[in-house]
């Protein structure tokens, strides 16, 4: 029995499509497929900001003062974003650094380090915004 959906060959008998192009244009949209289905959760899980939000930087003070370490806006794709974020960190003369989003290090002044529980215990947690340290949480010791 021949089937109506399948392609036969010129004696009208099915056949199977086994060409390597065929196969290769098969993967690569599967790529391109799985590619495009992951990215947004990709971006998420980089900027670290979705993840922290609502337990911590939506609840960090600006030291001395009631303003909010972080403008968290949600956005189109239900993202939050903001400007705190999980970062790299170190001293330097007895003082800490910061990695900014964009690649910069700045120095951390004194009165912007925030004595709170990092929720990170590798990464140290940056609030930078109009350039400056809005707040600064450093990367936990793990105890």
């Amino acid at each position: 029995m021949i089937s109506p959906y399948g392609p036969v060959d010129m004696l009208g008998l099915p056949t199977r499509i086994e060409s390597p192009a065929y196969i290769g244009i098969a993967a690569i949209l599967a790529a391109f497929i799985l590619a495009f289905a992951t990215a947004p959760k990709a971006r998420a899980q980089d900027n670290g900001h979705d993840l922290h939000h609502a337990d911590h930087y939506s609840k960090w003070k600006q030291p001395g003062t009631d303003a909010s370490c972080c403008n968290g806006k949600e956005t189109k794709d239900g993202q939050t974003t903001g400007d705190c974020y999980p970062t790299t960190a170190e001293v330097r003369a007895g003082s800490w650094w910061a990695k900014t989003d964009d690649g910069r290090w700045v120095i951390v002044p004194d009165d912007r380090i925030l004595r709170e529980r990092n929720p990170d215990v590798e990464r140290a947690h940056l609030c930078f915004n109009y350039g400056r340290v809005l707040c600064f949480v450093p990367p936990s010791a793990g105890t």
